[in-house]
């Protein structure tokens, strides 16, 4: 997985919920014709799950104007490994917590996230 010098993967590694935060050092993909990345490799354990996704997620603000946040979203993900649910399900589930949180509130800003299930 790969941030592209954007927001960090996240992987929530086993039954506990312990999340971990993957974020490569360099610039953002495009940036520079003659940009050099770095590779990183992680093992997934079993019922594992992978979230990419833009900074529309954590940006996201509701009515009072709060953001949706890192934190919200780690703390979304920390359940994933109980869910037992596979990514279709995963993906609605986070995209209905997103509108929920939004409400009426209009997006400022792409919410793109791509869901990966050991």
């Amino acid at each position: 997985a790969a941030s592209a010098g954007h927001c960090p993967v996240l992987l929530a590694v086993d039954s506990e919920g312990n999340v971990k935060s993957i974020a490569p050092e360099g610039l953002p993909l495009g940036i520079l014709p003659e940009t050099t990345f770095s590779n990183q490799t992680e093992i997934l354990p079993k019922n594992s799950r992978v979230l990419l996704y833009t900074d529309g997620l954590t940006e996201a603000r509701n009515s009072a104007g709060e953001f949706f946040g890192q934190e919200r979203l780690i703390k979304w993900l920390k359940r994933a490994p109980h869910l037992r649910r596979g990514a279709d399900e995963l993906k609605d589930e986070l995209a209905a917590e997103l509108m929920a949180f939004q409400a009426t509130s209009t997006l400022s800003d792409d919410q793109t996230f791509l869901i990966m299930t050991e």
